[in-house]
């Protein structure tokens, strides 16, 4: 889930204006995971993603003394990110000599972008989570859905039988579920979730 401390605490925003390296690894450690996802998921290259992911904020680090508040810091990674992308797309379309699809791809209405960027913001509630399971149930999971790894990849890394890996998955699905229900977070889960299926 978001941490609270970034929006309660106003001193985080203020020591990381005045260049505070650990109030930056503070925000940096809160949305590095979501803005790595939603980078991926616009260019679909985990490396590139992770690349732009960084200079994202190193460009938020050069500019730090310009932001007041945690949301001012998190709309402008997300655009930085989500400009590079594009720009990256771009270079890669005309390195492809594919002017017709560039122009779909920067052309995406709004809505595309705020659906990955409610992605990202589920992802990052639902990992949270993922780390109140056990060891191999959290691990299932984050190769599952975090790096699209096929089952019979899974069973591989864990030397267990491909049946075996979706039984301990679907288990840890059920321990999941649990969890946010607890919380009363998987209504917020489902309801993020019906919104992006729009």
């Amino acid at each position: 889930m978001i941490n609270q401390q970034l929006y309660n605490d106003p001193d985080i925003i203020t020591r990381f204006a005045r260049g505070d390296e650990l109030a930056f690894r503070t925000i940096f450690n809160e949305q590095l995971r979501p803005l790595c996802y939603f980078a991926h998921k616009l260019l679909g290259q985990k490396e590139e993603a992770e690349d732009v992911a960084s200079t994202a904020f190193a460009a938020l680090w050069e500019r730090r003394a310009q932001f007041t508040s945690f949301g001012a810091i998190k709309s402008y990674l997300y655009i930085t990110v989500r400009n590079a992308c594009y720009d990256l797309l771009k270079h890669r379309q005309v390195v492809n000599n594919a002017e017709d699809t560039i122009t779909g791809i920067v052309n995406q209405p709004d809505i595309s972008v705020d659906a990955r960027i409610l992605q990202a913001e589920l992802l990052q509630l639902i990992v949270s989570e993922l780390n109140s399971l056990p060891e191999r149930s959290r691990q299932i999971l984050e190769w599952s859905f975090l790096e699209e790894k096929k089952t019979s990849e899974i069973a591989s890394l864990l030397a267990l039988s491909e049946a075996h890996v979706r039984m301990e998955k679907s288990r840890a699905l059920v321990q999941l579920r649990k969890l946010l229900s607890k919380k009363q977070l998987l209504e917020v889960v489902l309801l993020l979730l019906a919104m992006l299926k729009k």
